[in-house]
């Protein structure tokens, strides 16, 4: 496996502050990293043992057949719904869709809005620019706070079938890469999480599908995901079809961009600022997050127990540190 150190920490507080939610452009990053074979991209900085503490990795030829590509090209839907990854609300586009600022719709912040009902009072839904991206298995109701499939999921049970391969795959992927988080992960995930919320029974517990094109998403706001499980690594299986430049998946605290072959799974610490820059020319660019949500955590295990975390629960997102301790 080919071993990459980087060479720049920004700082997390210092990115954040000047990238969170916002495009992320050449400005972004000092080097590209673009994939040919199996690689191993680590940060700079070494844990207290000296071991390198990793920041991603990407494994090439990760899938022997096109079920999941397939299954991943047919889905056309997008959301609004997903305003950490759309970046910030252009009036522009606003306008051009008939709502005028403070007549129609009025800023949440800067990368979502709430629209005037008919009533005269200002929804309680928060809206964000539109993108394709859908929710796939299981997540916690948000006003409910139980554990419900999305809808696509329920819509789609062929090809929620198919994509049950995501799990086989890139946990292999993941086993390869670094078989001791692997198997910290998988621990956790088979000691906190009921098997009927796990996708193909593995480790992980939903899948955001993406899709990047220069017609409608072309980029992905830099953001952080919240709802993966803490000191864990989330797997990305990433498909390609036609001919593009850019699509690169940029750490801003790393100054580093990852330029992702075909047919390859990223495994990389989601909890570190990421978003993917703009694509350009005819293909597009296929992938779908498959991660451990920890909010749907509901077993004890090893003299812990796990309350139900939902929407107006107190507990926060189980920590893999935790656990292990």
């Amino acid at each position: 496996m080919k071993y990459i150190k980087t060479k720049t920490d920004y700082g997390y507080d210092e990115t954040y502050a000047k990238w969170n939610g916002k495009f992320l452009d050449e400005n972004s990053y000092d080097e590209v990293f673009t994939i040919t074979e199996d690689t191993a991209i680590m940060k700079p900085v070494n844990s207290v043992d000296g071991s390198d503490v990793p920041l991603a990795y990407v494994i090439t030829n990760a899938y022997p057949n096109d079920n999941v590509r397939d299954t991943l090209m047919s889905i056309t839907e997008t959301t609004t719904m997903r305003a950490n990854c759309s970046g910030p609300i252009d009036k522009t586009e606003m306008e051009d869709k008939g709502l005028v600022e403070g007549i129609n719709y009025q800023l949440r912040s800067p990368n979502s809005y709430q629209t005037k009902m008919k009533n005269g009072e200002w929804g309680m839904i928060a809206y964000a620019n539109e993108i394709h991206s859908v929710m796939i298995g299981f997540k916690r109701g948000r006003f409910t706070g139980t554990i419900e499939s999305s809808g696509w999921t329920k819509d789609n049970p062929e090809r929620w079938e198919a994509l049950q391969e995501i799990s086989k795959y890139n946990e292999d992927a993941f086993k390869k890469a670094n078989p001791y988080i692997y198997e910290n992960q998988r621990t956790f995930a088979e000691s906190y999480i009921d098997p009927k919320h796990r996708v193909g029974g593995g480790i992980f517990t939903t899948l955001s599908a993406n899709r990047y094109n220069a017609g409608q998403s072309t980029k992905m706001s830099a953001h952080i995901d919240s709802g993966d499980v803490n000191a864990g690594l989330t797997t990305m299986c990433c498909f390609r079809k036609g001919e593009y430049t850019g699509a690169y998946l940029a750490f801003p605290q790393y100054r580093i961009a990852i330029d992702a072959p075909d047919n390859s799974v990223v495994i990389a610490d989601s909890n570190r600022l990421h978003g993917v820059t703009e694509i350009h020319g005819e293909g597009e660019r296929f992938s779908c997050v498959a991660y451990c949500d920890g909010r749907l955590a509901t077993k004890g295990s090893a003299g812990k127990q796990v309350k139900a975390v939902g929407r107006f629960a107190k507990d926060t997102t189980p920590n893999l540190e935790g656990f292990l301790e």
